[in-house]
């Protein structure tokens, strides 16, 4: 008798520990909410200038996807992968140089169009070779814009004797530098073409040369 006590009271505990168990899995749906907003908060930290987009929103010129994950906030309609409603789409903060010449009537101008500059980027110049710096164009040294095509455009005038020998022999090595998010295009050579024969005014996005 007394065995058989021990073995009911063995199967209750067991019970017991079955029942609290579920329960403590089973959050309430207010607690479910509050942990995934502590998520979602601790996701947007982890990211710089980053942004949550719901799966049904066009992610903006930019930014780029760096992890996908489930919002609570948005629907669940055209998820992405068959699971996931909303992404971290963070800004690109990498300069692009998409592709790089000589300008000006006297082919003593660089012209710069990529993707992604910011507002106040600037140029370092250097040799095909050297790692000093031989001239840095910023704010009035140089002409920022964007043109038509949306691109980004920078325009300069090379100011020493130096560096426009360099440009019309070897040639110059060139980086655009986003200072806030201290990131730079790798560097690409430009170099003056032969002869006297001016650069069609439109190599400077449509606008004169500096």
């Amino acid at each position: 008798m007394k065995k058989h006590i021990s073995k009911i009271a063995f199967t209750f505990l067991i019970l017991c520990a079955i029942s609290c168990q579920k329960e403590e899995d089973d959050l309430p749906e207010e607690e479910l909410l509050s942990v995934n907003k502590e998520n979602d908060s601790v996701l947007e930290k982890n990211y710089a200038d980053a942004i949550v987009l719901c799966s049904i929103e066009a992610i903006p010129p930019g930014y780029s996807i760096v992890e996908y994950i489930i919002a609570n906030n948005c629907p669940y309609t055209d998820l992405y992968f068959g699971t996931y409603n909303a992404v971290i789409v963070e800004r690109i903060s990498t300069p692009a140089i998409i592709t790089t010449g000589a300008g000006c009537d006297d082919n003593f101008c660089i012209w710069i169009k990529g993707n992604y500059f910011e507002e106040n980027a600037y140029v370092d110049i250097r040799s095909t070779h050297g790692s000093v710096i031989l001239g840095t164009y910023r704010d009035s040294d140089r002409h920022q814009y964007v043109n038509n095509q949306g691109q980004d455009v920078i325009t300069l005038r090379l100011r020493s004797q130096y560096e426009k020998d360099l440009f019309a022999s070897t040639g110059l090595r060139i980086w655009v530098v986003n200072p806030i998010a201290r990131k730079w295009a790798d560097g690409r050579i430009v170099r003056r073409p032969g002869g006297d024969i001016g650069i069609n005014p439109d190599d400077c996005g449509g606008l004169p040369c500096p």
